[in-house]
């Protein structure tokens, strides 16, 4: 995940640099040649890694929403009162199957998101996502899911609902490496595709300053 954000952070310090030097210079030729250069090579890492900066280029706004959305549904899971019940009354675990089948829903849009969007993003975070899972296989073979060749969940309701909740809470909850390990995931792919974003909708000039293109 280094390379993506290594590029990001290399192009915004040469543009920063050459901006200064160019304002210093009352826009120099040569210098604008250069920012201009150094654009275009951030483009053309950007749509390797599957972000690319053109207007038309929406793919990464669905792995950012996605991504998000896995997030959100994998907080819900690392609730303690989720596994618990309610003082003087039996568990229930109805709520405890929604909010899973809700995460692997989550799961699997991110996934599709990810494919749709190829390149490096594709391929880094399908694989960490994967491999999460791949860590904790027998676990969650346990609660009824299990993982298609093509990388998505699938949910065995009946082994789910006869699942104990304790064994699933050693899964999701936030202590747990899978938990860290999404988290993580999750997290560096919005904070990419922010970068990427960020880039889309503007650009360095002369004198350094950020031009809106949208």
């Amino acid at each position: 995940m280094s390379s993506i954000n290594n590029s990001y952070e290399y192009y915004q310090s040469n543009q920063g640099l050459l901006s200064m030097l160019n304002k210093s210079k009352s826009g120099n030729p040569l210098i604008n040649q250069l920012i201009a250069n150094n654009e275009m090579e951030y483009q053309q890492k950007m749509e390797k890694y599957g972000l690319g900066t053109g207007n038309t280029n929406n793919k990464y706004k669905n792995v950012e929403t996605s991504a998000n959305n896995l997030e959100d549904a994998l907080v819900n899971l690392g609730k303690d009162e989720l596994y618990t019940s309610e003082s003087g009354k039996e568990y229930d675990n109805t709520q405890l199957i929604k909010t899973i089948n809700n995460y692997v829903t989550a799961y699997n849009s991110t996934i599709t998101s990810l494919v749709n969007c190829g390149g490096s993003l594709k391929n880094i975070f399908s694989t960490e996502l994967n491999e999460a899972f791949k860590n904790k296989t027998e676990a969650f073979s346990n609660i009824g899911i299990t993982m298609s060749k093509d990388g998505k969940l699938s949910v065995d309701q009946e082994k789910l609902k006869a699942a104990n909740p304790s064994d699933v809470k050693s899964i999701f909850n936030t202590e747990s490496d899978y938990y860290k390990s999404i988290m993580s995931s999750t997290s560096s792919m919005d904070a990419i595709i922010n970068k990427a974003l960020a880039m889309k909708s503007g650009t360095y000039n002369s004198s350094g300053l950020i031009n809106r293109v949208l």
